[in-house]
């Protein structure tokens, strides 16, 4: 008597020889036929989607309304100075859709790949940041962007996304380490000085900060030691403080944030009339194109860093919530993908990117409604402005390639009779363009779990359908 093993068939365990054979001819005949598969396996593959759709949706959506608030922003001010009163709008959709396309690259293009880049670009990152200091363009104070043919480029973002891959990386290597103080900070921190210090030659203050955070937040979720944590974070305390007292830029902007209206003249200009515009917005908006703050030009860089402060004027805190919502929607969507995520460099990656998105969007909301100090950081999605768009839709693209590679495996778990056969024909209607969809994964998995077939003809053709 032969019997299989009960990881493969439940209830097949009293056959003899020649049935066994029987039984193996079947398997083989349905695995060339994946049009007779049982109609439990079928209802199961039906469910399997190519990417996360709310994820995808929330961005989408962030999109439209980003081109919709910038045209509104800055319609006055382009048809006063250039005739064209779509100027930026234009610019700002050519910005989308070279962002649509990197993000369909980063989607259908394996996120392991990466891992071979991670040194070659964080070399090239430091190379673009030493440049800005040296040939950088200058604007507002401030020298952050490369003069290239036809557009400006700011390696700032690039930097943030490529640190993000390093820590990724790093951490995936390390991970049987990870608790040693010089495997957990040193290498790290020799990093993120160098990529600190460039940022700091600009100035860009926003960057160097936020560099820092999602740095200590990765080792923490890793599991580095908290007394390690709690060490530097005294030490960077101590280091920001005197970067801030020490230079009368800073000082002067957390004063203004501290008390913007008696620096309403100078240093709190822009957070006051971001306050003013929010207030006069109420719950409904004025309506698109409308808006004192707007329409006169005293909100200054308002399709930029005060975009948010735009929206509320003319959308009211219906539009602030529902942006609020979107970003909500991502940051629920990563932290799960984050979890369903069985690869530790693709839960790492994912987990980074989406705290990246997120800080991002919630430093620029608490710089609007004045309760930090500007820090020059755009609303990812919604800001004007080419290098931040493309570096966010490349983190999107990124999250989705991860979900569809996350999704595939899982399937392929949620499915063990066919994972078992090893046939070519039914494994390949699980490859990563038919991804379960992560929403509905849980139900799926409980659905296997509750439902084991008892025999093989619950999984097998039918007679019928063998006929």
């Amino acid at each position: 008597m032969a019997a299989t093993t009960p990881e493969t068939f439940d209830a097949v365990d009293a056959v003899d020889a020649v049935d066994a054979v029987d039984t193996v001819a079947t398997i083989v005949t349905a695995s060339a036929q994946p049009e007779a598969l049982s109609p439990l396996v079928r209802r199961e593959l039906k469910k399997v989607a190519p990417y996360d759709f709310p994820l995808l949706a929330a961005v989408v959506m962030l999109l439209g309304l980003g081109s919709v608030v910038v045209y509104s922003a800055t319609i006055n001010e382009m048809t006063q100075t250039v005739g064209d009163g779509a100027s930026k709008l234009k610019t700002h959709l050519m910005h989308m859709g070279i962002g649509f396309g990197v993000m369909l690259v980063a989607t259908f293009t394996p996120y392991k790949r990466l891992r071979n880049l991670t040194y070659p670009a964080l070399v090239v990152t430091v190379l673009l940041l030493a440049m800005v200091v040296v040939v950088g363009v200058e604007a507002g104070n401030a020298r952050r962007w490369l003069a290239l043919p036809g557009f400006n480029f700011q390696p700032a973002e690039v930097a943030k996304f490529v640190f993000v891959l390093f820590l990724a990386h790093s951490i995936t290597k390390k991970a049987g380490n990870i608790r040693r103080f010089t495997v957990a900070f040193i290498p790290h921190f020799m990093v993120a000085s160098v990529l600190i210090l460039l940022c700091l030659f600009q100035p860009d203050f926003g960057t160097s900060v936020l560099l820092v955070v999602v740095m200590f937040t990765m080792l923490f979720i890793a599991g580095t030691r908290l007394s390690y944590m709690t060490l530097f974070i005294f030490v960077g305390g101590f280091l920001t403080f005197q970067a801030v007292a020490s230079n009368d830029m800073r000082l002067g902007r957390v004063l203004a944030a501290i008390d913007p209206w008696a620096h309403r003249d100078d240093r709190g200009y822009q957070m006051v009339s971001s306050q003013i515009a929010l207030g006069s917005g109420e719950i409904g908006g004025q309506g698109l194109g409308f808006g004192g703050q707007t329409l006169t030009g005293n909100l200054p860089e308002g399709e930029t860093d005060f975009v948010l402060a735009v929206l509320g004027e003319q959308l009211g805190s219906i539009g602030i919530g529902f942006v609020a919502l979107c970003f909500g929607m991502i940051l629920w969507r990563g932290v799960r993908l984050a979890f369903a995520t069985d690869e530790p460099f693709g839960r790492a990656l994912a987990f980074g990117l989406t705290l990246l998105i997120i800080l991002e969007a919630v430093v620029n909301m608490l710089v609007a409604v004045a309760l930090i100090p500007t820090k020059g950081l755009t609303l990812p999605f919604v800001s004007y402005g080419g290098s931040s768009m493309l570096v966010s839709c490349a983190a999107i693209g990124v999250l989705l390639n991860i979900s569809r590679h996350a999704s595939w495996n899982t399937a392929r778990a949620a499915l063990p009779i066919l994972d078992a056969l090893n046939a070519p024909a039914p494994l390949q209607m699980l490859r990563p363009r038919y991804q379960v969809d992560t929403g509905r994964l849980g139900r799926v998995m409980a659905r296997f779990k509750k439902r084991r077939p008892q025999s093989l003809e619950d999984v097998l053709p039918t007679r019928e359908a063998e006929r």
